[in-house]
């Protein structure tokens, strides 16, 4: 008797069709809700200038604040339809990338030296002012994610890319020194119940609610940064001697992309089951997907290979026994699910393959003796901290800048007017290139 095939939704023989692509829905550009139209955003980011560390928190610091949300808003808007990026271009157009920059490493400063000092004196009066301080900071590394996917703002941006080199180096040693920090403390979070939410607030104090918002920030920066690196790297061959030296001698940008891959801390086990990062939220994936890429998880891949494989790092990368050893820690993750997902990284194995059985020297025989060793200085933060004492400009900051409490604060019900629609929130979550 013969056997006749199962039948599956692939199956053409019967002449039905099983399975139907459906076709995208295309939204004109028509339709799409402007949030800032050209003339404004031109006219917003004219305006856009650098800032003090006194100045950090002040009502014309938050009214900037309010704009480069809205702006960061539109340039996500374009970037997702693939519509006229003239925010971008604006930026270019007024010189305002090393503004942006300029206040990336400003926030960045005042969160480490200043914030610690103020912390005590107003928690529970300036819980909200603060917390749009401190969410400033993602809302700069949001734009940048946007701006440097393209080669030839890299490329504008030229040494002032070393500030933000040093920025992203840091923050990636943060995530790789308190990733599962942040996973168990993020993630309790997840899918909790409408009581057990409101259990949890009741019980919070105000002292608690801040760190928690702090938390939640420099997680989210630290992971943007990921994307904000790759970026970086992958438009070598742009950049200044000076940036490239920077991101392979000092930083060493390979080892630390290492840690990422190995112990992501975008993944973590909760009650038995396993969950991802995926748009700023965790999700709880099946086992089945766990090998499935995220475009998170992919970051750190691209971020590699572009080290490996540009000449303009080849040139300089001095591989060592070290160096090796470390890269080689990856071989095992090299699978064919994973090539299936990412190609490219198919030229990485075999390098990985060769490099197995080749002999590279020791790290302390690479330099010969008697050579000088000069780095240049990242002169936008050496500028920032050497203006003022931070105790000084904590004093300042307390009896010209925070004068006010939550309730009194009329800047607060300015800020209401850009997080209170629904399209923000969904271009907010979706926030990865």
């Amino acid at each position: 008797k013969k056997m006749s095939r199962p039948s599956h939704q692939w199956d053409t023989s019967s002449g039905k069709k099983h399975m139907t692509i459906e076709n995208e829905i295309e939204l004109s550009t028509d339709q799409l809700p402007i949030i800032v139209d050209p003339l404004e955003a031109e006219r917003l980011i004219e305006g856009i200038k650098m800032f003090t560390l006194e100045e950090v928190g002040t009502s014309k610091y938050l009214e900037q604040h309010r704009y480069m949300e809205k702006l960061n808003l539109q340039a996500h808007q374009n970037a997702m339809y693939n519509t006229d990026e003239y925010v971008l271009e604006a930026f270019l157009t007024f010189d305002k990338l090393q503004v942006l920059i300029h206040d990336l490493i400003l926030i960045d400063v005042w969160k480490e030296s200043v914030f610690p000092l103020l912390k005590e004196e107003l928690t529970g009066r300036n819980n909200m002012r603060l917390y749009f301080i401190l969410y400033h900071e993602a809302t700069v590394v949001n734009l940048l994610e946007v701006f440097l996917y393209h080669k030839h703002v890299v490329e504008s941006g030229g040494e002032k890319v070393m500030e933000l080199v040093d920025y992203v180096a840091k923050k990636l040693a943060r995530l790789n020194g308190s990733g599962g920090v942040f996973r168990d403390k993020l993630s309790s979070k997840v899918k909790q119940s409408a009581k057990e939410f409101a259990a949890a607030l009741e019980a919070t104090s105000p002292a608690d609610e801040l760190n928690a918002h702090f938390e939640e920030i420099d997680f989210r920066v630290c992971v943007s940064c990921v994307s904000l690196s790759r970026f970086i790297v992958e438009h070598g061959d742009v950049l200044p001697l000076s940036v490239v030296s920077r991101i392979t001698d000092t930083h060493d940008m390979l080892i630390l992309f290492i840690p990422l891959i190995e112990n992501p801390p975008w993944t973590r086990r909760q009650d038995g089951k396993w969950l991802k990062l995926v748009d700023q939220q965790w999700k709880e994936v099946a086992p089945i997907d766990l090998l499935k890429v995220t475009k998170l998880e992919g970051q750190p891949w691209l971020g590699l290979y572009a080290l490996i494989a540009k000449e303009v790092y080849r040139q300089r990368y001095q591989l060592n026994s070290f160096r090796k050893n470390q890269l080689l820690r990856l071989r095992k993750y090299m699978n064919d699910i994973l090539l299936d997902q990412l190609p490219f990284l198919a030229d990485i194995q075999r390098y990985m393959d060769e490099l197995a059985v080749c002999d590279v020297p020791e790290p302390n025989t690479l330099a010969g003796g008697g050579v000088f060793m000069f780095q240049q200085v990242a002169a936008m933060r050496e500028k920032i901290v050497k203006r003022k004492p931070f105790n000084e400009v904590a004093e300042y900051q307390l009896k010209n800048v925070f004068t006010m409490t939550d309730k009194t604060d009329k800047d607060l019900l300015a800020m209401a007017e850009v997080y209170s629609d629904d399209f923000s929130d969904s271009v907010l979550l979706d926030n990865t290139v």
